[in-house]
């Protein structure tokens, strides 16, 4: 029975967690339009801008897993649509999934790019696909550990012979209640610890080659629950390319 409990909270912990994930998306992706300056949507992230460089171009097919509103899927869609490349873009959000198609239309990539609204952790992935395989800001959002696992796998199984995988997730978070000064342990799906991400990703991916392994600490100001929070942790980037 004590082992039934704990399941039952933690089924409680994640159905809280994606219930407000999905409040503050939401209301962040009405708020903000995408490339609005001053907002974690102004521009995308770096390293995957650099990374896909590395791919040849004609024909790329690339996977965004997580993509919101096109933060990373518009401009990857953009560079490679004078090489018949397409992006295939998937986020939980129905709601974001809509604004990415008329950011599609706006930034005039509809027909390199297509959007599709589901669940990462059950998104099935054609065998030996795709290119390139984004993970930004959603692997932490799985339901446990076996899941993240799972997702990763389905990404192998999905990927060409050498192609590259960018994963960028946030680790050990916590958050900071300015009104209170309590700091809590972060309410997000799956919150694991920088070592234990990293041991799972290099155990995932044995055999493939590591192009970037990074940490960067982090500290965002957010209102969520309805309270302004200084959200922590550490921004992990990992890198890896097939190797065959």
């Amino acid at each position: 029975m004590a082992d039934r409990g704990g399941e039952v909270e933690l089924d409680s912990r994640f159905l809280q967690a994606r219930t407000e994930e999905i409040k503050y998306h939401e209301k962040f992706y009405a708020e903000h339009e995408l490339f609005a300056p001053g907002t974690w949507i102004a521009k995308p992230v770096q390293a995957i801008m650099d990374t896909y460089v590395l791919l040849e171009p004609h024909g790329m097919r690339v996977l965004d897993l997580g993509c919101g509103v096109g933060r990373n899927a518009i401009p990857i869609a953009q560079a490679i649509k004078a090489y018949s490349g397409k992006v295939t873009a998937v986020d939980l959000l129905p709601s974001a999934v809509a604004i990415l198609q008329d950011n599609a239309e706006k930034y005039e990539v509809k027909d390199n790019l297509e959007a599709i609204a589901a669940d990462i952790e059950y998104f099935q992935i054609p065998s030996q696909f795709y290119d390139y395989i984004i993970a930004c800001s959603s692997l932490e959002h799985v339901s446990s550990v076996d899941a993240f696992r799972t997702v990763i796998g389905r990404m192998i199984e999905g990927t060409r012979p050498r192609g590259i995988h960018a994963i960028l997730m946030s680790t050990q978070t916590e958050e900071l209640d300015y009104n209170t000064g309590v700091v809590s342990e972060g309410l997000i799906e799956l919150n694991l610890s920088t070592d234990d991400a990293f041991f799972l990703l290099r155990e995932c991916y044995n055999g493939w080659e590591i192009v970037l392994e990074r940490v960067i600490p982090q500290a965002v100001q957010e209102v969520k629950y309805g309270k302004s929070i200084e959200y922590r942790g550490n921004w992990l980037t990992f890198i890896v390319r097939r190797t065959s």
